[in-house]
C-alpha cells in the first residue's frame, strides 16, 4: 500500500490541484483582466476595471472500478494506483467496485486517507462478470448525493460487458461521464466505451495495457478539470 501511495505522489510531483479562474470587479484581489476592462463603456470607474484570479475547483467525482474475474496482481495493484491518483487531485472523491454486482467503496462525503482508499481497492476479490450497467447505476446513485455543483464520473473498464442491462442507457444520466477503455482495440469494447463517453458528455481515453492506466488517468485530471 505504501509503495502504491509513494509512487501515486512521484507521479504527480510538479501537478497542481484543479483551478478554476474567477472574474471580478476591483478592490478584490487578482491579476488585471484588460480585455474584460476595455470593454466597459468610458469613462471608466474603479469598478469598471475587472480582475481575475484562479482559485481551487471543487468536483464531486465518483471512480467506477471494472472488478470483474479477470482483474488480479498486477492490475488491481495499477488500478489502485490510478485512483490514488485521482484522490490526490480530487479531493471529493467516491469510489464504486462493480463487477456481477456493484458495491461501494468509499461513500460521496466519506473522508478517506489515500492509503485506506488502496487498501480497500486491493482487498476487493476479483470474481463474477462484468456488470458496467449496475457500476454505473451505483456511481450515479453517489453522485446525486453530492454537494458541489460539478460532478463527474470517472469508468475504468475495457467495455465489454457480459452481464446486466444497457450501459450506454445508464451512461446518460450522468451530468458529465469520461470513460478510461483498457486492453487492446476490442472492437465491441471500444463502440461501447465511445457510445458511453458520448452518452455521458465525457470524452473517452484509452490504456492499450494496465501499466498506461496510472499516466492516462493523469492525463484525464489534466484535462478535465483544469480551466
Amino acid at each position: 500500500m505504501d509503495a502504491i501511495v509513494s509512487r501515486a505522489r512521484a507521479l504527480l510531483r510538479h501537478a497542481h490541484r484543479p483551478t478554476r479562474p474567477i472574474a471580478l470587479r476591483f478592490p478584490e484581489a487578482g491579476a488585471l483582466d484588460l480585455d474584460a476592462t476595455l470593454e466597459s463603456p468610458r469613462p471608466w470607474q474603479p469598478h469598471d476595471i475587472r480582475v481575475r484570479r484562479m482559485e481551487p475547483r471543487s468536483a464531486d467525482a465518483v471512480a467506477i472500478l471494472d472488478m470483474s474475474l479477470s482483474m488480479t496482481g498486477e492490475k488491481v495493484a495499477l488500478t489502485a494506483l490510478a485512483c490514488a491518483i485521482l484522490k490526490l487531485r480530487l479531493e471529493h472523491l467516491a469510489v464504486v467496485q462493480f463487477d456481477t454486482e456493484a458495491t461501494v467503496l468509499v461513500r460521496v462525503g466519506e473522508s478517506v486517507p489515500v492509503r485506506e482508499l488502496v487498501r480497500r481497492i486491493l482487498t476487493v476479490p476479483a470474481q463474477g462478470y462484468t456488470n458496467i450497467e449496475a457500476g454505473l447505476r451505483r456511481g450515479l446513485e453517489q453522485l446525486e448525493q453530492a454537494r458541489h455543483r460539478e460532478r463527474v464520473g470517472i469508468l475504468m473498464t475495457d467495455g465489454i460487458a457480459n452481464t446486466g442491462g444497457d450501459p450506454v442507457e445508464a451512461a446518460c444520466r450522468y451530468p458529465r461521464l469520461h470513460v478510461v477503455q483498457i486492453g487492446t482495440e476490442e472492437r465491441q469494447g471500444a463502440r461501447t466505451c465511445a457510445a458511453m463517453a458520448d452518452a455521458g458528455r465525457g470524452r473517452r481515453y484509452r490504456a492499450i495495457i494496465y501499466a498506461q492506466l496510472p499516466t492516462v488517468v493523469r492525463q484525464l485530471v489534466r484535462d478535465c478539470f483544469h480551466a
